[in-house]
């Protein structure tokens, strides 16, 4: 319980969605302070649902590119896998069609299959792995050492047999000339032998050897393979003469050398001695062991150090733990043999440990061969030396007993002792496929799959790799420090702004104290309020319509100041200059001496359109306005301080329709609108008797 609850903790599934929930509350939180383009976009609170909401599908999706990438990464190399490559397709079609027709039915079960946690909780599933993930062990070794028998007896679980039964366990490989074995914890790939070795077809093996590295190499870069196991068989430790034991040996070197040239990793490698069991008097040694005494590991492990080659010499060790091996076989002796009643099986128990000790100087040698250190190639050691047994059949060797017989020069036939005692065994041999694995289980399970970081990674890759990360590291760190460089820029920029428009309050509040106390009759004295209300947002060092980079990044205030200062110029513009306009031009029309009828009319109709919004016309009362003011300017007014009240009042009148803040003076209209009329009446008449006149005239001239 404590141990899943760390791992809750320190998933970074769990860091990741807090991190995500801590931007959503920042961006709900300061998402209505951010503008662009002169708006806040996320100032609503719908818009800032949705960005939370998006950034939270973002964030879901990220999680699941990589299960997405793992699981189409995983049906590419079974892909991959599948295709036939031969010399001849022909020759080789029949015996590989049914191979190749059930690794496709396995590819397809493979693609979407979880490995390690095929049940549980969808937390589980999630943390689930796919066959990329898990690690690969290479399994090599001569012809007939036992490799696929190992495995077959070494009690692993493989998630296939609950699709295509028991016949799963026997690999779904074979278009590689290898198997496949797909376990819960790792893949365990079986070479053939004739990879190994490369006796029969050198080319063609060494051709097929080096497209299968590759192939690893290729869909699995940084690491290709996270071990390798080294079958050597008792078999032919015992029976090969000196020449082919080193030539195998040397071929095998051979074969660690070029694995980690071409994937340029260093990797663990364990010595897996196999048919253990044709020792003379291992089963009288070990036949009475329960299960878990026969799943335990038989051997010991060398000094590694991750990811290096190691350079210390390994054989003071080798001699060291080979020596412990022999010790306690002699000391469980006594207990052992008192279990045996018969006494063939007793003498075959009490020669078992000397049938061991024969190995230690034939297994020397061979890893002397393999692990020999060499100028031009990488120096190697062991990761371990276990021994197994997978199946007991065939006849056992008796090393010993032949040694001693050969000395002696004993007679090998008849009524003698030793014959006879060694014709018991040979009369009755071990039944084939009737025997229990020895010493499999836990080397795998326990040891060789829970090491599976031991192996380095490609060099060349990682650097590359890190290299990219550094390059993305270092963009994102430049971003990071231009981005705060432009946020402090801004910073101070519009902090200075700020106080530039904060300095230039305190005159314009005593100027709209001066002015509000100021008669309605003098329009000029409003000019220097207005005009400072005017530039209040503006600023000597950039244009409010077009502001810099650097005043901008989210903390731009020009905006919101010139929408400020603009508001408070429109409430002088109607409370200030208002008043004043309809006082001046009533006072014109006031004034009117009625003289010209056209001047009269204007005035007339100037007043009128201040209190009937159908007849208004801003460009008109402007104009007459201005008209009239230019014929009793002060001295002191210039023509730029007309120039500004002629676009005050075009601020004022002609944006919108403007009405008189002072009630309307009726009897002054209908005296006006009467003296207009009587006005128009009398140039009617005059209009009418001219005509008249000028007839008469000509009448009475000659």
């Amino acid at each position: 319980m404590r141990a899943s609850f760390r791992l809750f903790l320190t998933h970074r599934l769990l860091w990741s969605f807090i991190g995500v929930t801590a931007l959503s509350c920042l961006m709900w939180m300061l998402g209505p302070l951010i503008t662009w383009n002169e708006t806040r976009p996320l100032e609503p609170a719908l818009h800032r649902e949705i960005a939370v909401s998006t950034l939270y599908l973002l964030w879901i999706v990220l999680q699941l590119i990589p299960a997405v990438y793992r699981a189409w990464y995983n049906s590419r190399l079974l892909d991959r896998l599948q295709v036939v490559e031969s010399d001849d397709p022909a020759e080789r079609q029949a015996t590989e069609a049914l191979l190749s027709q059930r690794f496709s039915e396995a590819a397809m079960r493979l693609k979407l299959t979880h490995f390690g946690r095929r049940q549980g909780s969808l937390w589980a599933r999630i943390n689930a792995n796919y066959l990329y993930q898990l690690p690969w062990y290479l399994m090599i070794g001569a012809p007939g050492a036992g490799k696929t028998t190992a495995l077959l007896n070494a009690g692993l679980k493989f998630p296939l047999t609950d699709t295509f039964g028991n016949e799963a366990v026997r690999g779904v490989g074979g278009t590689r000339n290898c198997d496949w074995w797909f376990t819960d914890s790792a893949v365990l790939i079986d070479t053939a032998g004739r990879y190994a070795l490369q006796e029969s077809q050198r080319a063609r093996d060494a051709s097929e050897w080096q497209s299968f590295i590759n192939l690893l190499k290729r869909y699995r870069a940084r690491q290709p393979i996270n071990g390798v196991i080294m079958s050597i068989s008792v078999a032919d430790l015992l029976s090969d003469s000196a020449e082919a034991r080193f030539e195998q040996a040397n071929a095998l070197r051979d074969r660690l050398n070029e694995l980690h040239q071409h994937t340029g990793i260093h990797f663990p490698v364990y010595i897996m001695v196999t048919k253990t069991d044709l020792l003379k008097g291992f089963m009288s040694y070990h036949g009475s062991l329960d299960k878990a005494r026969r799943d335990a590991i038989w051997g010991f492990t060398f000094p590694w150090d991750a990811g290096k080659p190691n350079k210390q010499d390994w054989h003071p060790h080798f001699d060291l733990q080979f020596t412990q091996l022999e010790q306690k076989l002699q000391l469980q002796l006594a207990d052992q043999m008192t279990h045996e009643r018969d006494l063939n099986e007793r003498a075959e128990c009490f020669l078992f440990p000397q049938e061991f000790s024969s190995l230690r100087p034939l297994l020397s040698e061979y890893l002397d061969i393999v692990f020999s250190p060499r100028a031009e190639t990488v120096a190697w050691n062991p990761r371990g030396l276990f021994f197994t047994s997978g199946t007991q059949e065939g006849l056992p060797f008796d090393r010993v007993m032949g040694e001693l017989s050969r000395k002696l020069q004993l007679r090998q036939a008849g009524s003698h002792s030793i014959a006879a005692w060694d014709r018991v065994n040979r009369s009755s041999p071990i039944p084939g496929n009737k025997g229990q694995s020895f010493f499999i289980r836990d080397l795998l399970s326990n040891l060789v799959f829970r090491e599976s970081g031991l192996a380095g990674s490609n060099r060349r890759w990682e650097y590359r790799n890190q290299l990219l990360h550094w390059i993305g590291y270092g963009m994102l760190a430049g971003a990071l420090v231009i981005m705060s460089g432009l946020w402090l820029t801004s910073y101070y920029q519009n902090q200075h702004y700020l106080q530039q428009v904060t300095a230039r309050l305190p005159v314009i509040s005593q100027q709209s104290q001066q002015v509000i106390h100021q008669p309605a009759d003098n329009i000029f004295d409003l000019l220097p309020f207005l005009n400072n209300l005017v530039k209040l947002p503006v600023s000597d060092q950039f244009s409010l319509d077009n502001p810099p980079l650097t005043m901008r990044a989210g903390l731009y205030r020009g905006n919101q100041v010139s929408d400020a200062a603009w508001a408070l110029y429109q409430n002088a513009l109607k409370s200030l200059l208002l008043p004043r306009v309809a006082q001046q031009i009533t006072n014109l029309l006031r004034n009117d001496p009625g003289d010209d009828n056209e001047y009269s009319r204007n005035a007339l109709r100037a007043y009128q359109m201040l209190y009937q919004p159908r007849n208004y016309d801003g460009e008109f009362l402007r104009a007459w306005l201005l008209q009239n003011l230019q014929h009793s300017l002060p001295e002191k007014v210039s023509a730029r301080d007309l120039q500004q009240l002629d676009w005050h009042l075009s601020q004022l009148l002609d944006q919108q329709i403007q009405s008189s803040p002072y009630a309307r003076d009726n009897a002054l209209m209908m005296r006006k609108l009467a003296d207009n009329l009587n006005n128009a009446g009398r140039d009617s008449t005059l209009l009418a008797t001219a005509p008249r006149k000028a007839q008469r005239l000509t009448t009475h001239n000659p």
